[in-house]
């Protein structure tokens, strides 16, 4: 059986390229909001499970992926017991973790969700570079 810990997690290059580039500093994004990719994404999926939107992946996918093990070690361990524990939410039972590639899937189009539901949120409130609006939407949570 695969380790869950190891199996990367996929997003689009579209929600790399206006989402995470944006908020994640570690790669020069202007908004300096989060230090890691992982970050956001832990974001968009908490965003995508608490709004139940949940969106399959679209070519082409980003490069450099990360996995659960890589939050674990940088200081990401609640944010990952906390994705497993949403995942097994919305699959409504445990069996989910006897595949952990499919609970990885169900992650990652759940934070893609989140991602497109981000990106509606900044369109009507018209955002292109605001720290504060960025600060409200997570503190809100």
């Amino acid at each position: 059986m695969d380790n869950i810990f190891e199996i990367k997690f996929s997003f689009e290059q579209y929600v790399k390229d206006n989402v995470i580039l944006k908020f994640s500093n570690k790669q020069g994004g202007a908004y300096n909001v989060f230090s890691y990719h992982w970050q956001c994404f832990v974001w968009a999926a908490v965003v995508g499970f608490l709004h139940n939107e949940r969106r399959p992946l679209q070519s082409p996918i980003a490069d450099r992926p990360f996995n659960l093990n890589t939050m674990y070690h940088s200081g990401g361990e609640k944010d990952a017991e906390a994705l497993l524990c949403m995942c097994i939410a919305k699959a409504g039972s445990l069996d989910i973790m006897k595949e952990p590639s499919k609970a990885i899937d169900l992650i990652n189009e759940y934070a893609n969700g989140g991602f497109y539901y981000i990106l509606r949120m900044m369109e009507d409130k018209n955002i292109t570079n605001d720290l504060e609006w960025v600060k409200q939407e997570i503190f809100m949570r």
